[in-house]
């Protein structure tokens, strides 16, 4: 005789084939030992299982193991027998909504624009090259420098009076023409940098009024 062990769980065959009933030691005759059936699971298709009720075996859902995602993104794995899919399951991952992509693009921007303010400007200073910091932090240092640098070039003062430390800490010592020139040249490059991040979030802003996914996906720094 055969037999069916039943999963504790599931309650599903624990081996569709079956095995061989064990036999009374005492009577020699096979046993259906508890946790098991002698009537045989019906045939099954595809995502459907046969689960024992107490009685017999009836045929459920079985999708264990699917993925899907819904309509946010949100990815699911089913785990439980007798679980369906629901019916607007996606079977793969949506495409990001046109303003979520603009938003992610935008952040993208400003990361590389903030890099470009901490790599700095290279230039030479009093005839060495170093690099000119531009982070927002120094843009206030290159203000005084740049209005104290003024002040002392209307009053007629031509020497090395002015000191400064690029990226390399290394002291220098400028006079008011070459640290009005030097906070120029940063000056110009902060707004050069300001002004492409603008234009590319200006790009991206009249490609999400389009719904132009490949226009807003195809802005990079």
């Amino acid at each position: 005789m055969r037999i069916w062990d039943i999963h504790p769980t599931d309650r599903t065959a624990i081996d569709p084939a079956g095995r061989e009933a064990p036999r009374d030691p005492m009577r020699q005759t096979p046993r259906v030992p508890a946790g098991a059936t002698s009537i045989e699971p019906p045939e099954t298709s595809e995502h459907e299982a046969a689960s024992w009720n107490g009685e017999g075996w009836e045929l459920v859902p079985d999708w264990r193991g699917h993925v899907y995602w819904s309509e946010d993104g949100e990815r699911h794995e089913i785990s439980e027998l007798g679980t369906e899919p629901p019916a607007d399951a996606l079977a793969e991952v949506p495409p990001e909504p046109l303003s979520g992509l603009a938003a992610r693009k935008c952040r993208e921007i400003d990361a590389a624009r903030d890099h470009a303010f901490a790599e700095g400007l290279p230039l030479d200073i009093a005839g060495e090259p170093d690099v000119v910091q531009t982070r927002p932090q120094d843009k206030t240092n290159l203000l005084g420098i740049a209005i104290e640098a003024r002040q002392l070039d209307a009053e007629g003062v031509v020497e090395a009076v002015l000191e400064f430390r690029g990226l390399s800490n290394v002291k220098r010592t400028l006079t008011p023409q070459q640290a009005i020139d030097l906070t120029n040249e940063a000056s110009t490059y902060i707004k050069s940098i300001y002004q492409r991040s603008w234009d590319r979030k200006d790009a991206i802003d009249a490609a999400l009024e389009a719904e132009d996914r490949e226009g807003i996906e195809g802005v990079v720094w």
